[in-house]
């Protein structure tokens, strides 16, 4: 005979702190000074990255609170030693389509917008002269949205990558980790 347990049984439920990610340069002070506690889950200072983001390319876990606190502090108020940092919830280039290789691993990426005419062209030349050999072959991630993608901004880099990321079910920390070249 199955006896049942009257009512549901009683499980203590944790409430899901919800994490923000953002791609920063040289905020720990800031984050120090204005009191946000936050985790960083990645940095490089490779050097392709000077061009976007300074000394270091950072990528932070906030929880939604500490990130609202972070949202707090306008322009005026930021101080220019407290680096940079940037949030996107995604881009504006619809679904990954094509399979890259980035820094020796495969991902699903966007085509560029030159990506169709270079394949023509590429056609139509001998196999030895065809430039790149590997069309959708990228040293890092950061590489890939500079050249494939052509961001040129932090704003656009973040977007891009945060998309990227989401779309291939990864963090973003995750994504930097395995498809950034050292």
């Amino acid at each position: 005979m199955v006896q049942f347990q009257q009512g549901a049984p009683k499980v203590q439920s944790k409430e899901m702190i919800k994490l923000v990610e953002i791609m920063a340069s040289g905020i720990e002070v800031a984050l120090k000074e204005l009191g946000i506690v936050g985790k960083m889950t990645y940095i490089t200072k490779s050097e392709e990255i000077k061009y976007l983001f300074g000394d270091s390319l950072e990528v932070w876990e906030l929880s939604d609170e500490e990130f609202k606190k972070l949202c707090t502090v306008s322009d005026e108020d930021w101080k220019d030693e407290w680096g940079c940092w940037r949030q996107a919830n995604g881009s504006n280039l619809g679904s990954v389509n094509h399979r890259y290789n980035i820094n020796g691993h495969y991902i699903y990426a966007w085509d560029g917008v030159g990506r169709e005419d270079l394949e023509i062209e590429n056609r139509g030349l001998p196999v030895c002269d065809r430039y790149p050999p590997d069309l959708r072959k990228y040293e890092s991630v950061t590489e890939y949205i500079l050249n494939e993608i052509g961001t040129s901004t932090e704003r656009n880099t973040c977007a891009i990558a945060t998309d990227l990321a989401a779309q291939n079910m990864m963090k973003l920390s995750e994504l930097f980790k395995k498809y950034q070249k050292e």
